[in-house]
């Protein structure tokens, strides 16, 4: 589970931004909340809401960034190759990426900064006592170790500048970093600027009678009329997808016919698209993290999905999902805490992203936050001028 997430200095981001799970003292919905301990209550859903290039997808793309450093494609960087450097700006100085999770049963902290050439500092934390013991760090090439030093020495040896320790150490299965590096791996799935769902896809996502029957009984409780879905596989062609629909006639008769997948809505071909991943992150208590959740969907079709990460019968692994949207139905204090309500906003003198939570406004509960977000109580909405 995710207990918070910094970034500084990446893209709109300038000074240090902070989105936090953690939850406040609104007593409001204590049923949503996720508690990995006696001490800790999470929340399960954060919904981040901002003008068009407020920064609100420079906060996920901030996350993405970091999971790619670790476990992506830029993890596998040699020496001398660039960093995936995007700095607020004009400016020089190196951005910087912090998590704070928990997995399996322990707390961890995991940070570093960078420019294009080099990795300046890197640290990671671990609670398993409940005590705070350092498991590494590093800055300007120095390195500190407190277990397995001579081995960890010999490997900090091996990495280069531009690369993460924490990369390379798991490259050489050490176990001090291992928990760290499989969080990433496993517990960070991103939905972000998905296309709706082709046969291919499609056939991915409803492989297994199991996975199937929990597609369908969504599809059914998001009234798309789909009674069933059965995928034709052809040696060596794009599978094809079949959806079964039913009418039921004036007379009482029930009829059914069939749609190609192509044939389907676009928005009934993104909520395939979308399911798939919900489903997979909800079995591996994962942090979905989702751009314009809304996209192409109905606004009850959106709510239903956020529902299921809500409703513990349903999340009964500590799933997470964290999301951007323009969809201000949602804002709804009979359906969210304040303290999951996340806004961006870009300061009109410096253009910089600043993140804030609603529950910093103290609204009164059953107050019409939607109201009063719409009329700029709250900020974080597009100035739309007009003649004098």
């Amino acid at each position: 589970m995710l207990i918070q997430f910094t970034v500084e200095n990446h893209r709109s981001i300038k000074n240090s931004a902070v989105i936090s799970f953690a939850a406040s003292k609104d007593k409001s919905f204590d049923e949503y909340l996720l508690r990995p301990d006696e001490k800790k209550a999470l929340l399960p859903v954060l919904a981040i809401y901002g003008a068009n290039a407020a920064g609100k997808s420079n906060v996920l793309h901030a996350m993405m960034t970091m999971k790619e450093m670790v476990v992506g494609n830029v993890a596998k960087v040699s020496k001398g190759q660039k960093l995936p450097w995007e700095p607020f700006g004009g400016t020089k100085v190196p951005t910087s990426f912090e998590m704070v999770f928990i997995f399996q049963g322990v707390r961890y902290t995991y940070g570093f900064s960078f420019d294009a050439k080099k990795i300046y500092k890197e640290y990671l934390y671990h609670w398993p006592n409940g005590r705070e013991a350092l498991i590494f760090s590093r800055e300007n090439g120095v390195y500190e170790f407190r277990e397995n030093v001579n081995e960890q020495v010999t490997l900090s040896n091996r990495t280069p500048d531009n690369k993460l320790y924490l990369v390379s150490s798991n490259d050489w299965n050490l176990p001090q970093t291992e928990n760290a590096y499989q969080w990433f791996l496993e517990k960070l799935t991103f939905l972000m600027d998905e296309e709706p769902a082709t046969s291919e896809t499609v056939a991915q996502i409803v492989s297994g009678d199991d996975k199937k029957a929990r597609i369908l009984k969504e599809l059914l409780l998001a009234d798309l009329g789909i009674t069933d879905v059965t995928i034709k596989n052809t040696s060596g062609k794009i599978p094809v997808i079949t959806t079964t629909h039913r009418i039921i006639n004036e007379d009482g008769t029930t009829e059914y016919f069939q749609l190609l997948m192509e044939q389907e809505s676009v928005g009934t071909q993104h909520f395939f698209a979308r399911i798939g991943g919900w489903l997979q992150a909800l079995e591996n208590g994962a942090l979905l993290v989702v751009d314009e959740i809304e996209d192409s969907l109905h606004p009850l079709l959106t709510r239903r999905l956020i529902e299921m990460v809500q409703d513990k019968a349903v999340n009964t692994k500590g799933a997470q999902l964290i999301f951007t949207t323009h969809d201000a139905m949602l804002l709804d204090l009979n359906f969210f805490r304040r303290d999951q309500i996340w806004f961006a906003e870009k300061n009109d003198e410096t253009c910089a992203t600043e993140l804030y939570s609603l529950a910093s406004f103290s609204p009164r509960k059953g107050e019409n936050v939607r109201k009063g977000y719409l009329q700029g109580r709250f900020g974080a909405i597009p100035f739309i001028g007009g003649d004098a």
